[in-house]
């Protein structure tokens, strides 16, 4: 059986080499094949303009707080205080609605 090759859709770096000559120590030092002699070449990583974006979002979003803490603190004093109405027909409602959205 022939072996898989999980790198053949790896292009090779910007800085110089073919991704098939070139190969790579665990010392990170980069040997030219057809050259023979030791060439270092630095690691690069391209991150596009969306990932970018998700970043600055991720970022964004750690800041902004898991819950209305002004609301939570609502409904705590209405469900203290006896005067929270529980409205079935709405959660009723909502019940069906999100059933027919998930057929």
């Amino acid at each position: 059986m022939d072996p898989i090759d999980n790198n053949a859709n790896i292009k090779p770096s910007r800085t110089g080499g073919d991704a098939r000559t070139s190969t790579v120590d665990q010392t990170g030092r980069s040997s030219q094949a057809n050259a023979g002699k030791a060439v270092i070449e630095a690691d690069a990583v391209t991150i596009t303009r969306m990932a970018e974006d998700m970043l600055q979002l991720e970022t964004q979003l750690a800041s902004v707080p898991d819950a209305n803490m002004e609301r939570v603190e609502q409904l705590r004093a209405a469900i203290s205080d006896g005067s929270y109405q529980v409205d079935l027909e709405r959660i009723v409602s909502n019940l069906l609605q999100a059933e027919q959205d998930l057929s």
